[in-house]
């Protein structure tokens, strides 16, 4: 049994806390809130664990083996970095840093105190994202053209980051998974409504070195929740809606099938014979709890000694992706070429 200590007991820390216990494989030793009411609640909740407003009471306890950090994005580097250099294995919600290099430094420190460091991109873990996913890894749907991911809500709105870092980061950790790849490029456009300075809405385009495109549309000033994802292949092509209990993920044989130039006449009938929509088949998708199932996955990769799916890597990729994003949206929707060669 691993013993943990939760650092951040507000909304989402409380779902983590439910989720560390009910793998089994965690026990919550110590909670840890700079916020008395919250701390207190959680600490009804789970007595068997210690409560605390300070992190070096509990980064010193020798028997804590990993630290779920739950707070808001500007403590994460410290509180991070302290983890670490007190030998725990260490969980970020994302994302990981407010920017590259103190990712990059926790990444390192990881490595070098041989501790595992895992972000909280929850959607990797999600089951009808890792269905597209095998979808696309097997070539069931031929060669990916492009993808389009839409993010939306009336609300939650955040003051400590914009939609960009709150949503759209979910969805630049998803396509960079899908396409076992980090995209080349990005142009972006983000609108300030509620809050000065903080975008509410983010429209922003990523491109592959294989010319393959994934649009971002993120907001939280939207009439509507919506989760999904649409890949577009040669040969099928696959939606995910993440809200859609009971058929989350629609695989659909439809695809333009072009004859050679020699063949094509200039009739308009004749090219709209060329669409081939052959219907849609609904795959099973298991129903195990993201969250649960990205905790679970944790436990499994400390008890095992492996790297965890979302690493320090992977996240510090996505802290690149949302500074190039923010560059392009600050030079007026510019071309921003991304540089990964920081890590």
């Amino acid at each position: 049994m691993l013993h943990i200590a939760l650092i951040g007991a507000g909304y989402w820390g409380t779902n983590v806390a439910n989720a560390i216990e009910r793998t089994g494989k965690g026990r919550l030793r110590w909670l840890c809130d700079t916020a008395p009411a919250n701390l207190e609640a959680l600490t009804r909740r789970y007595p068997h664990a210690s409560a605390s407003d300070n992190v070096h009471e509990i980064l010193m306890d020798p028997a804590v083996d990993a630290v779920f950090v739950v707070t808001p994005t500007s403590t994460h580097f410290d509180l991070g970095k302290r983890a670490l250099q007190a030998g725990k294995h260490l969980f970020v919600e994302k994302p990981l840093t407010t920017n590259s290099a103190e990712a990059s430094a926790l990444v390192e420190l990881a490595e070098k105190s041989g501790r595992l460091l895992m972000v909280g991109h929850v959607f990797e873990y999600n089951p009808a994202v890792c269905t597209v996913g095998e979808l696309i890894k097997s070539g069931e749907l031929g060669e990916v053209y492009y993808m389009n991911f839409e993010r939306t809500n009336l609300g939650p709105v955040r003051t400590d980051v914009s939609a960009l870092w709150d949503l759209a980061a979910h969805d630049a950790s998803i396509l960079c998974s899908f396409m076992q790849d980090a995209p080349t490029s990005v142009t972006a456009k983000g609108q300030c409504y509620l809050n000065s300075g903080i975008d509410d809405v983010v429209f922003a385009t990523f491109i592959f070195s294989q010319g393959i495109a994934a649009h971002v549309h993120a907001s939280w000033l939207n009439p509507s929740k919506v989760r999904q994802i649409t890949v577009v292949g040669s040969k099928k092509m696959a939606i995910c809606d993440d809200l859609d209990l009971r058929q989350p993920v629609r695989i659909y044989d439809k695809r333009i099938s072009m004859p050679p130039l020699s063949q094509i006449t200039g009739s308009f009938l004749q090219h709209k014979t060329l669409v081939v929509d052959s219907g849609a088949v609904v795959p099973v998708v298991q129903s195990k709890e993201p969250l649960l199932a990205e905790v679970d996955h944790f436990f499994d990769s400390i008890i095992a000694g492996r790297k965890p799916r979302s690493d320090g890597v992977s996240g510090w990729r996505v802290v690149r992706l949302m500074e190039a994003a923010e560059e392009s949206m600050g030079r007026g929707s510019a071309v921003v070429p991304i540089d990964f060669t920081g890590k």
